[in-house]
């Protein structure tokens, strides 16, 4: 059950964002047991439903439906996280949403690269 099965990408990024079933529950309007469906796979959400979802958890669609991604081991969701945490890198969280890990590795390589002429010019 890697990043192609929907169950896990829901429970995994909820997980992640740090929502209880119950929590994401009200926030997106279903009942406890309708989110346990969702994440066991017994239940499907409607299309309303999972973009309330997606959006809470800050994800695309394809992300909860496992479309293109391996939660465990993508360097661009891990990029993602870092960007939409850090306030500095905010401003670029939209457009990672979009973006192809490989444009993605090569940002975090300019930013990492820019972070570290701070990290130089702070020393001196």
């Amino acid at each position: 059950m890697k990043g192609g099965d929907p169950v896990m990408n829901l429970r995994a990024i909820r997980k992640m964002r740090g929502y209880t079933q119950k929590e994401l529950a009200q926030i997106v309007g279903v009942s406890d047991v309708s989110m346990s469906n969702y994440e066991r796979g017994t239940q499907m959400p409607d299309l309303t439903i999972l973009t309330k979802i997606a959006d809470t958890l800050c994800v695309s669609t394809d992300e909860l439906l496992g479309h293109n991604m391996d939660i465990e081991k993508d360097e661009a969701w891990a990029f993602r996280e870092q960007m939409r945490n850090n306030p500095s890198y905010r401003i670029l969280f939209s457009a990672a949403d979009k973006a192809k890990p490989e444009h993605l590795r090569a940002a975090a390589a300019v930013l990492q690269s820019l972070k570290g002429d701070q990290d130089d010019d702070q020393r001196e």
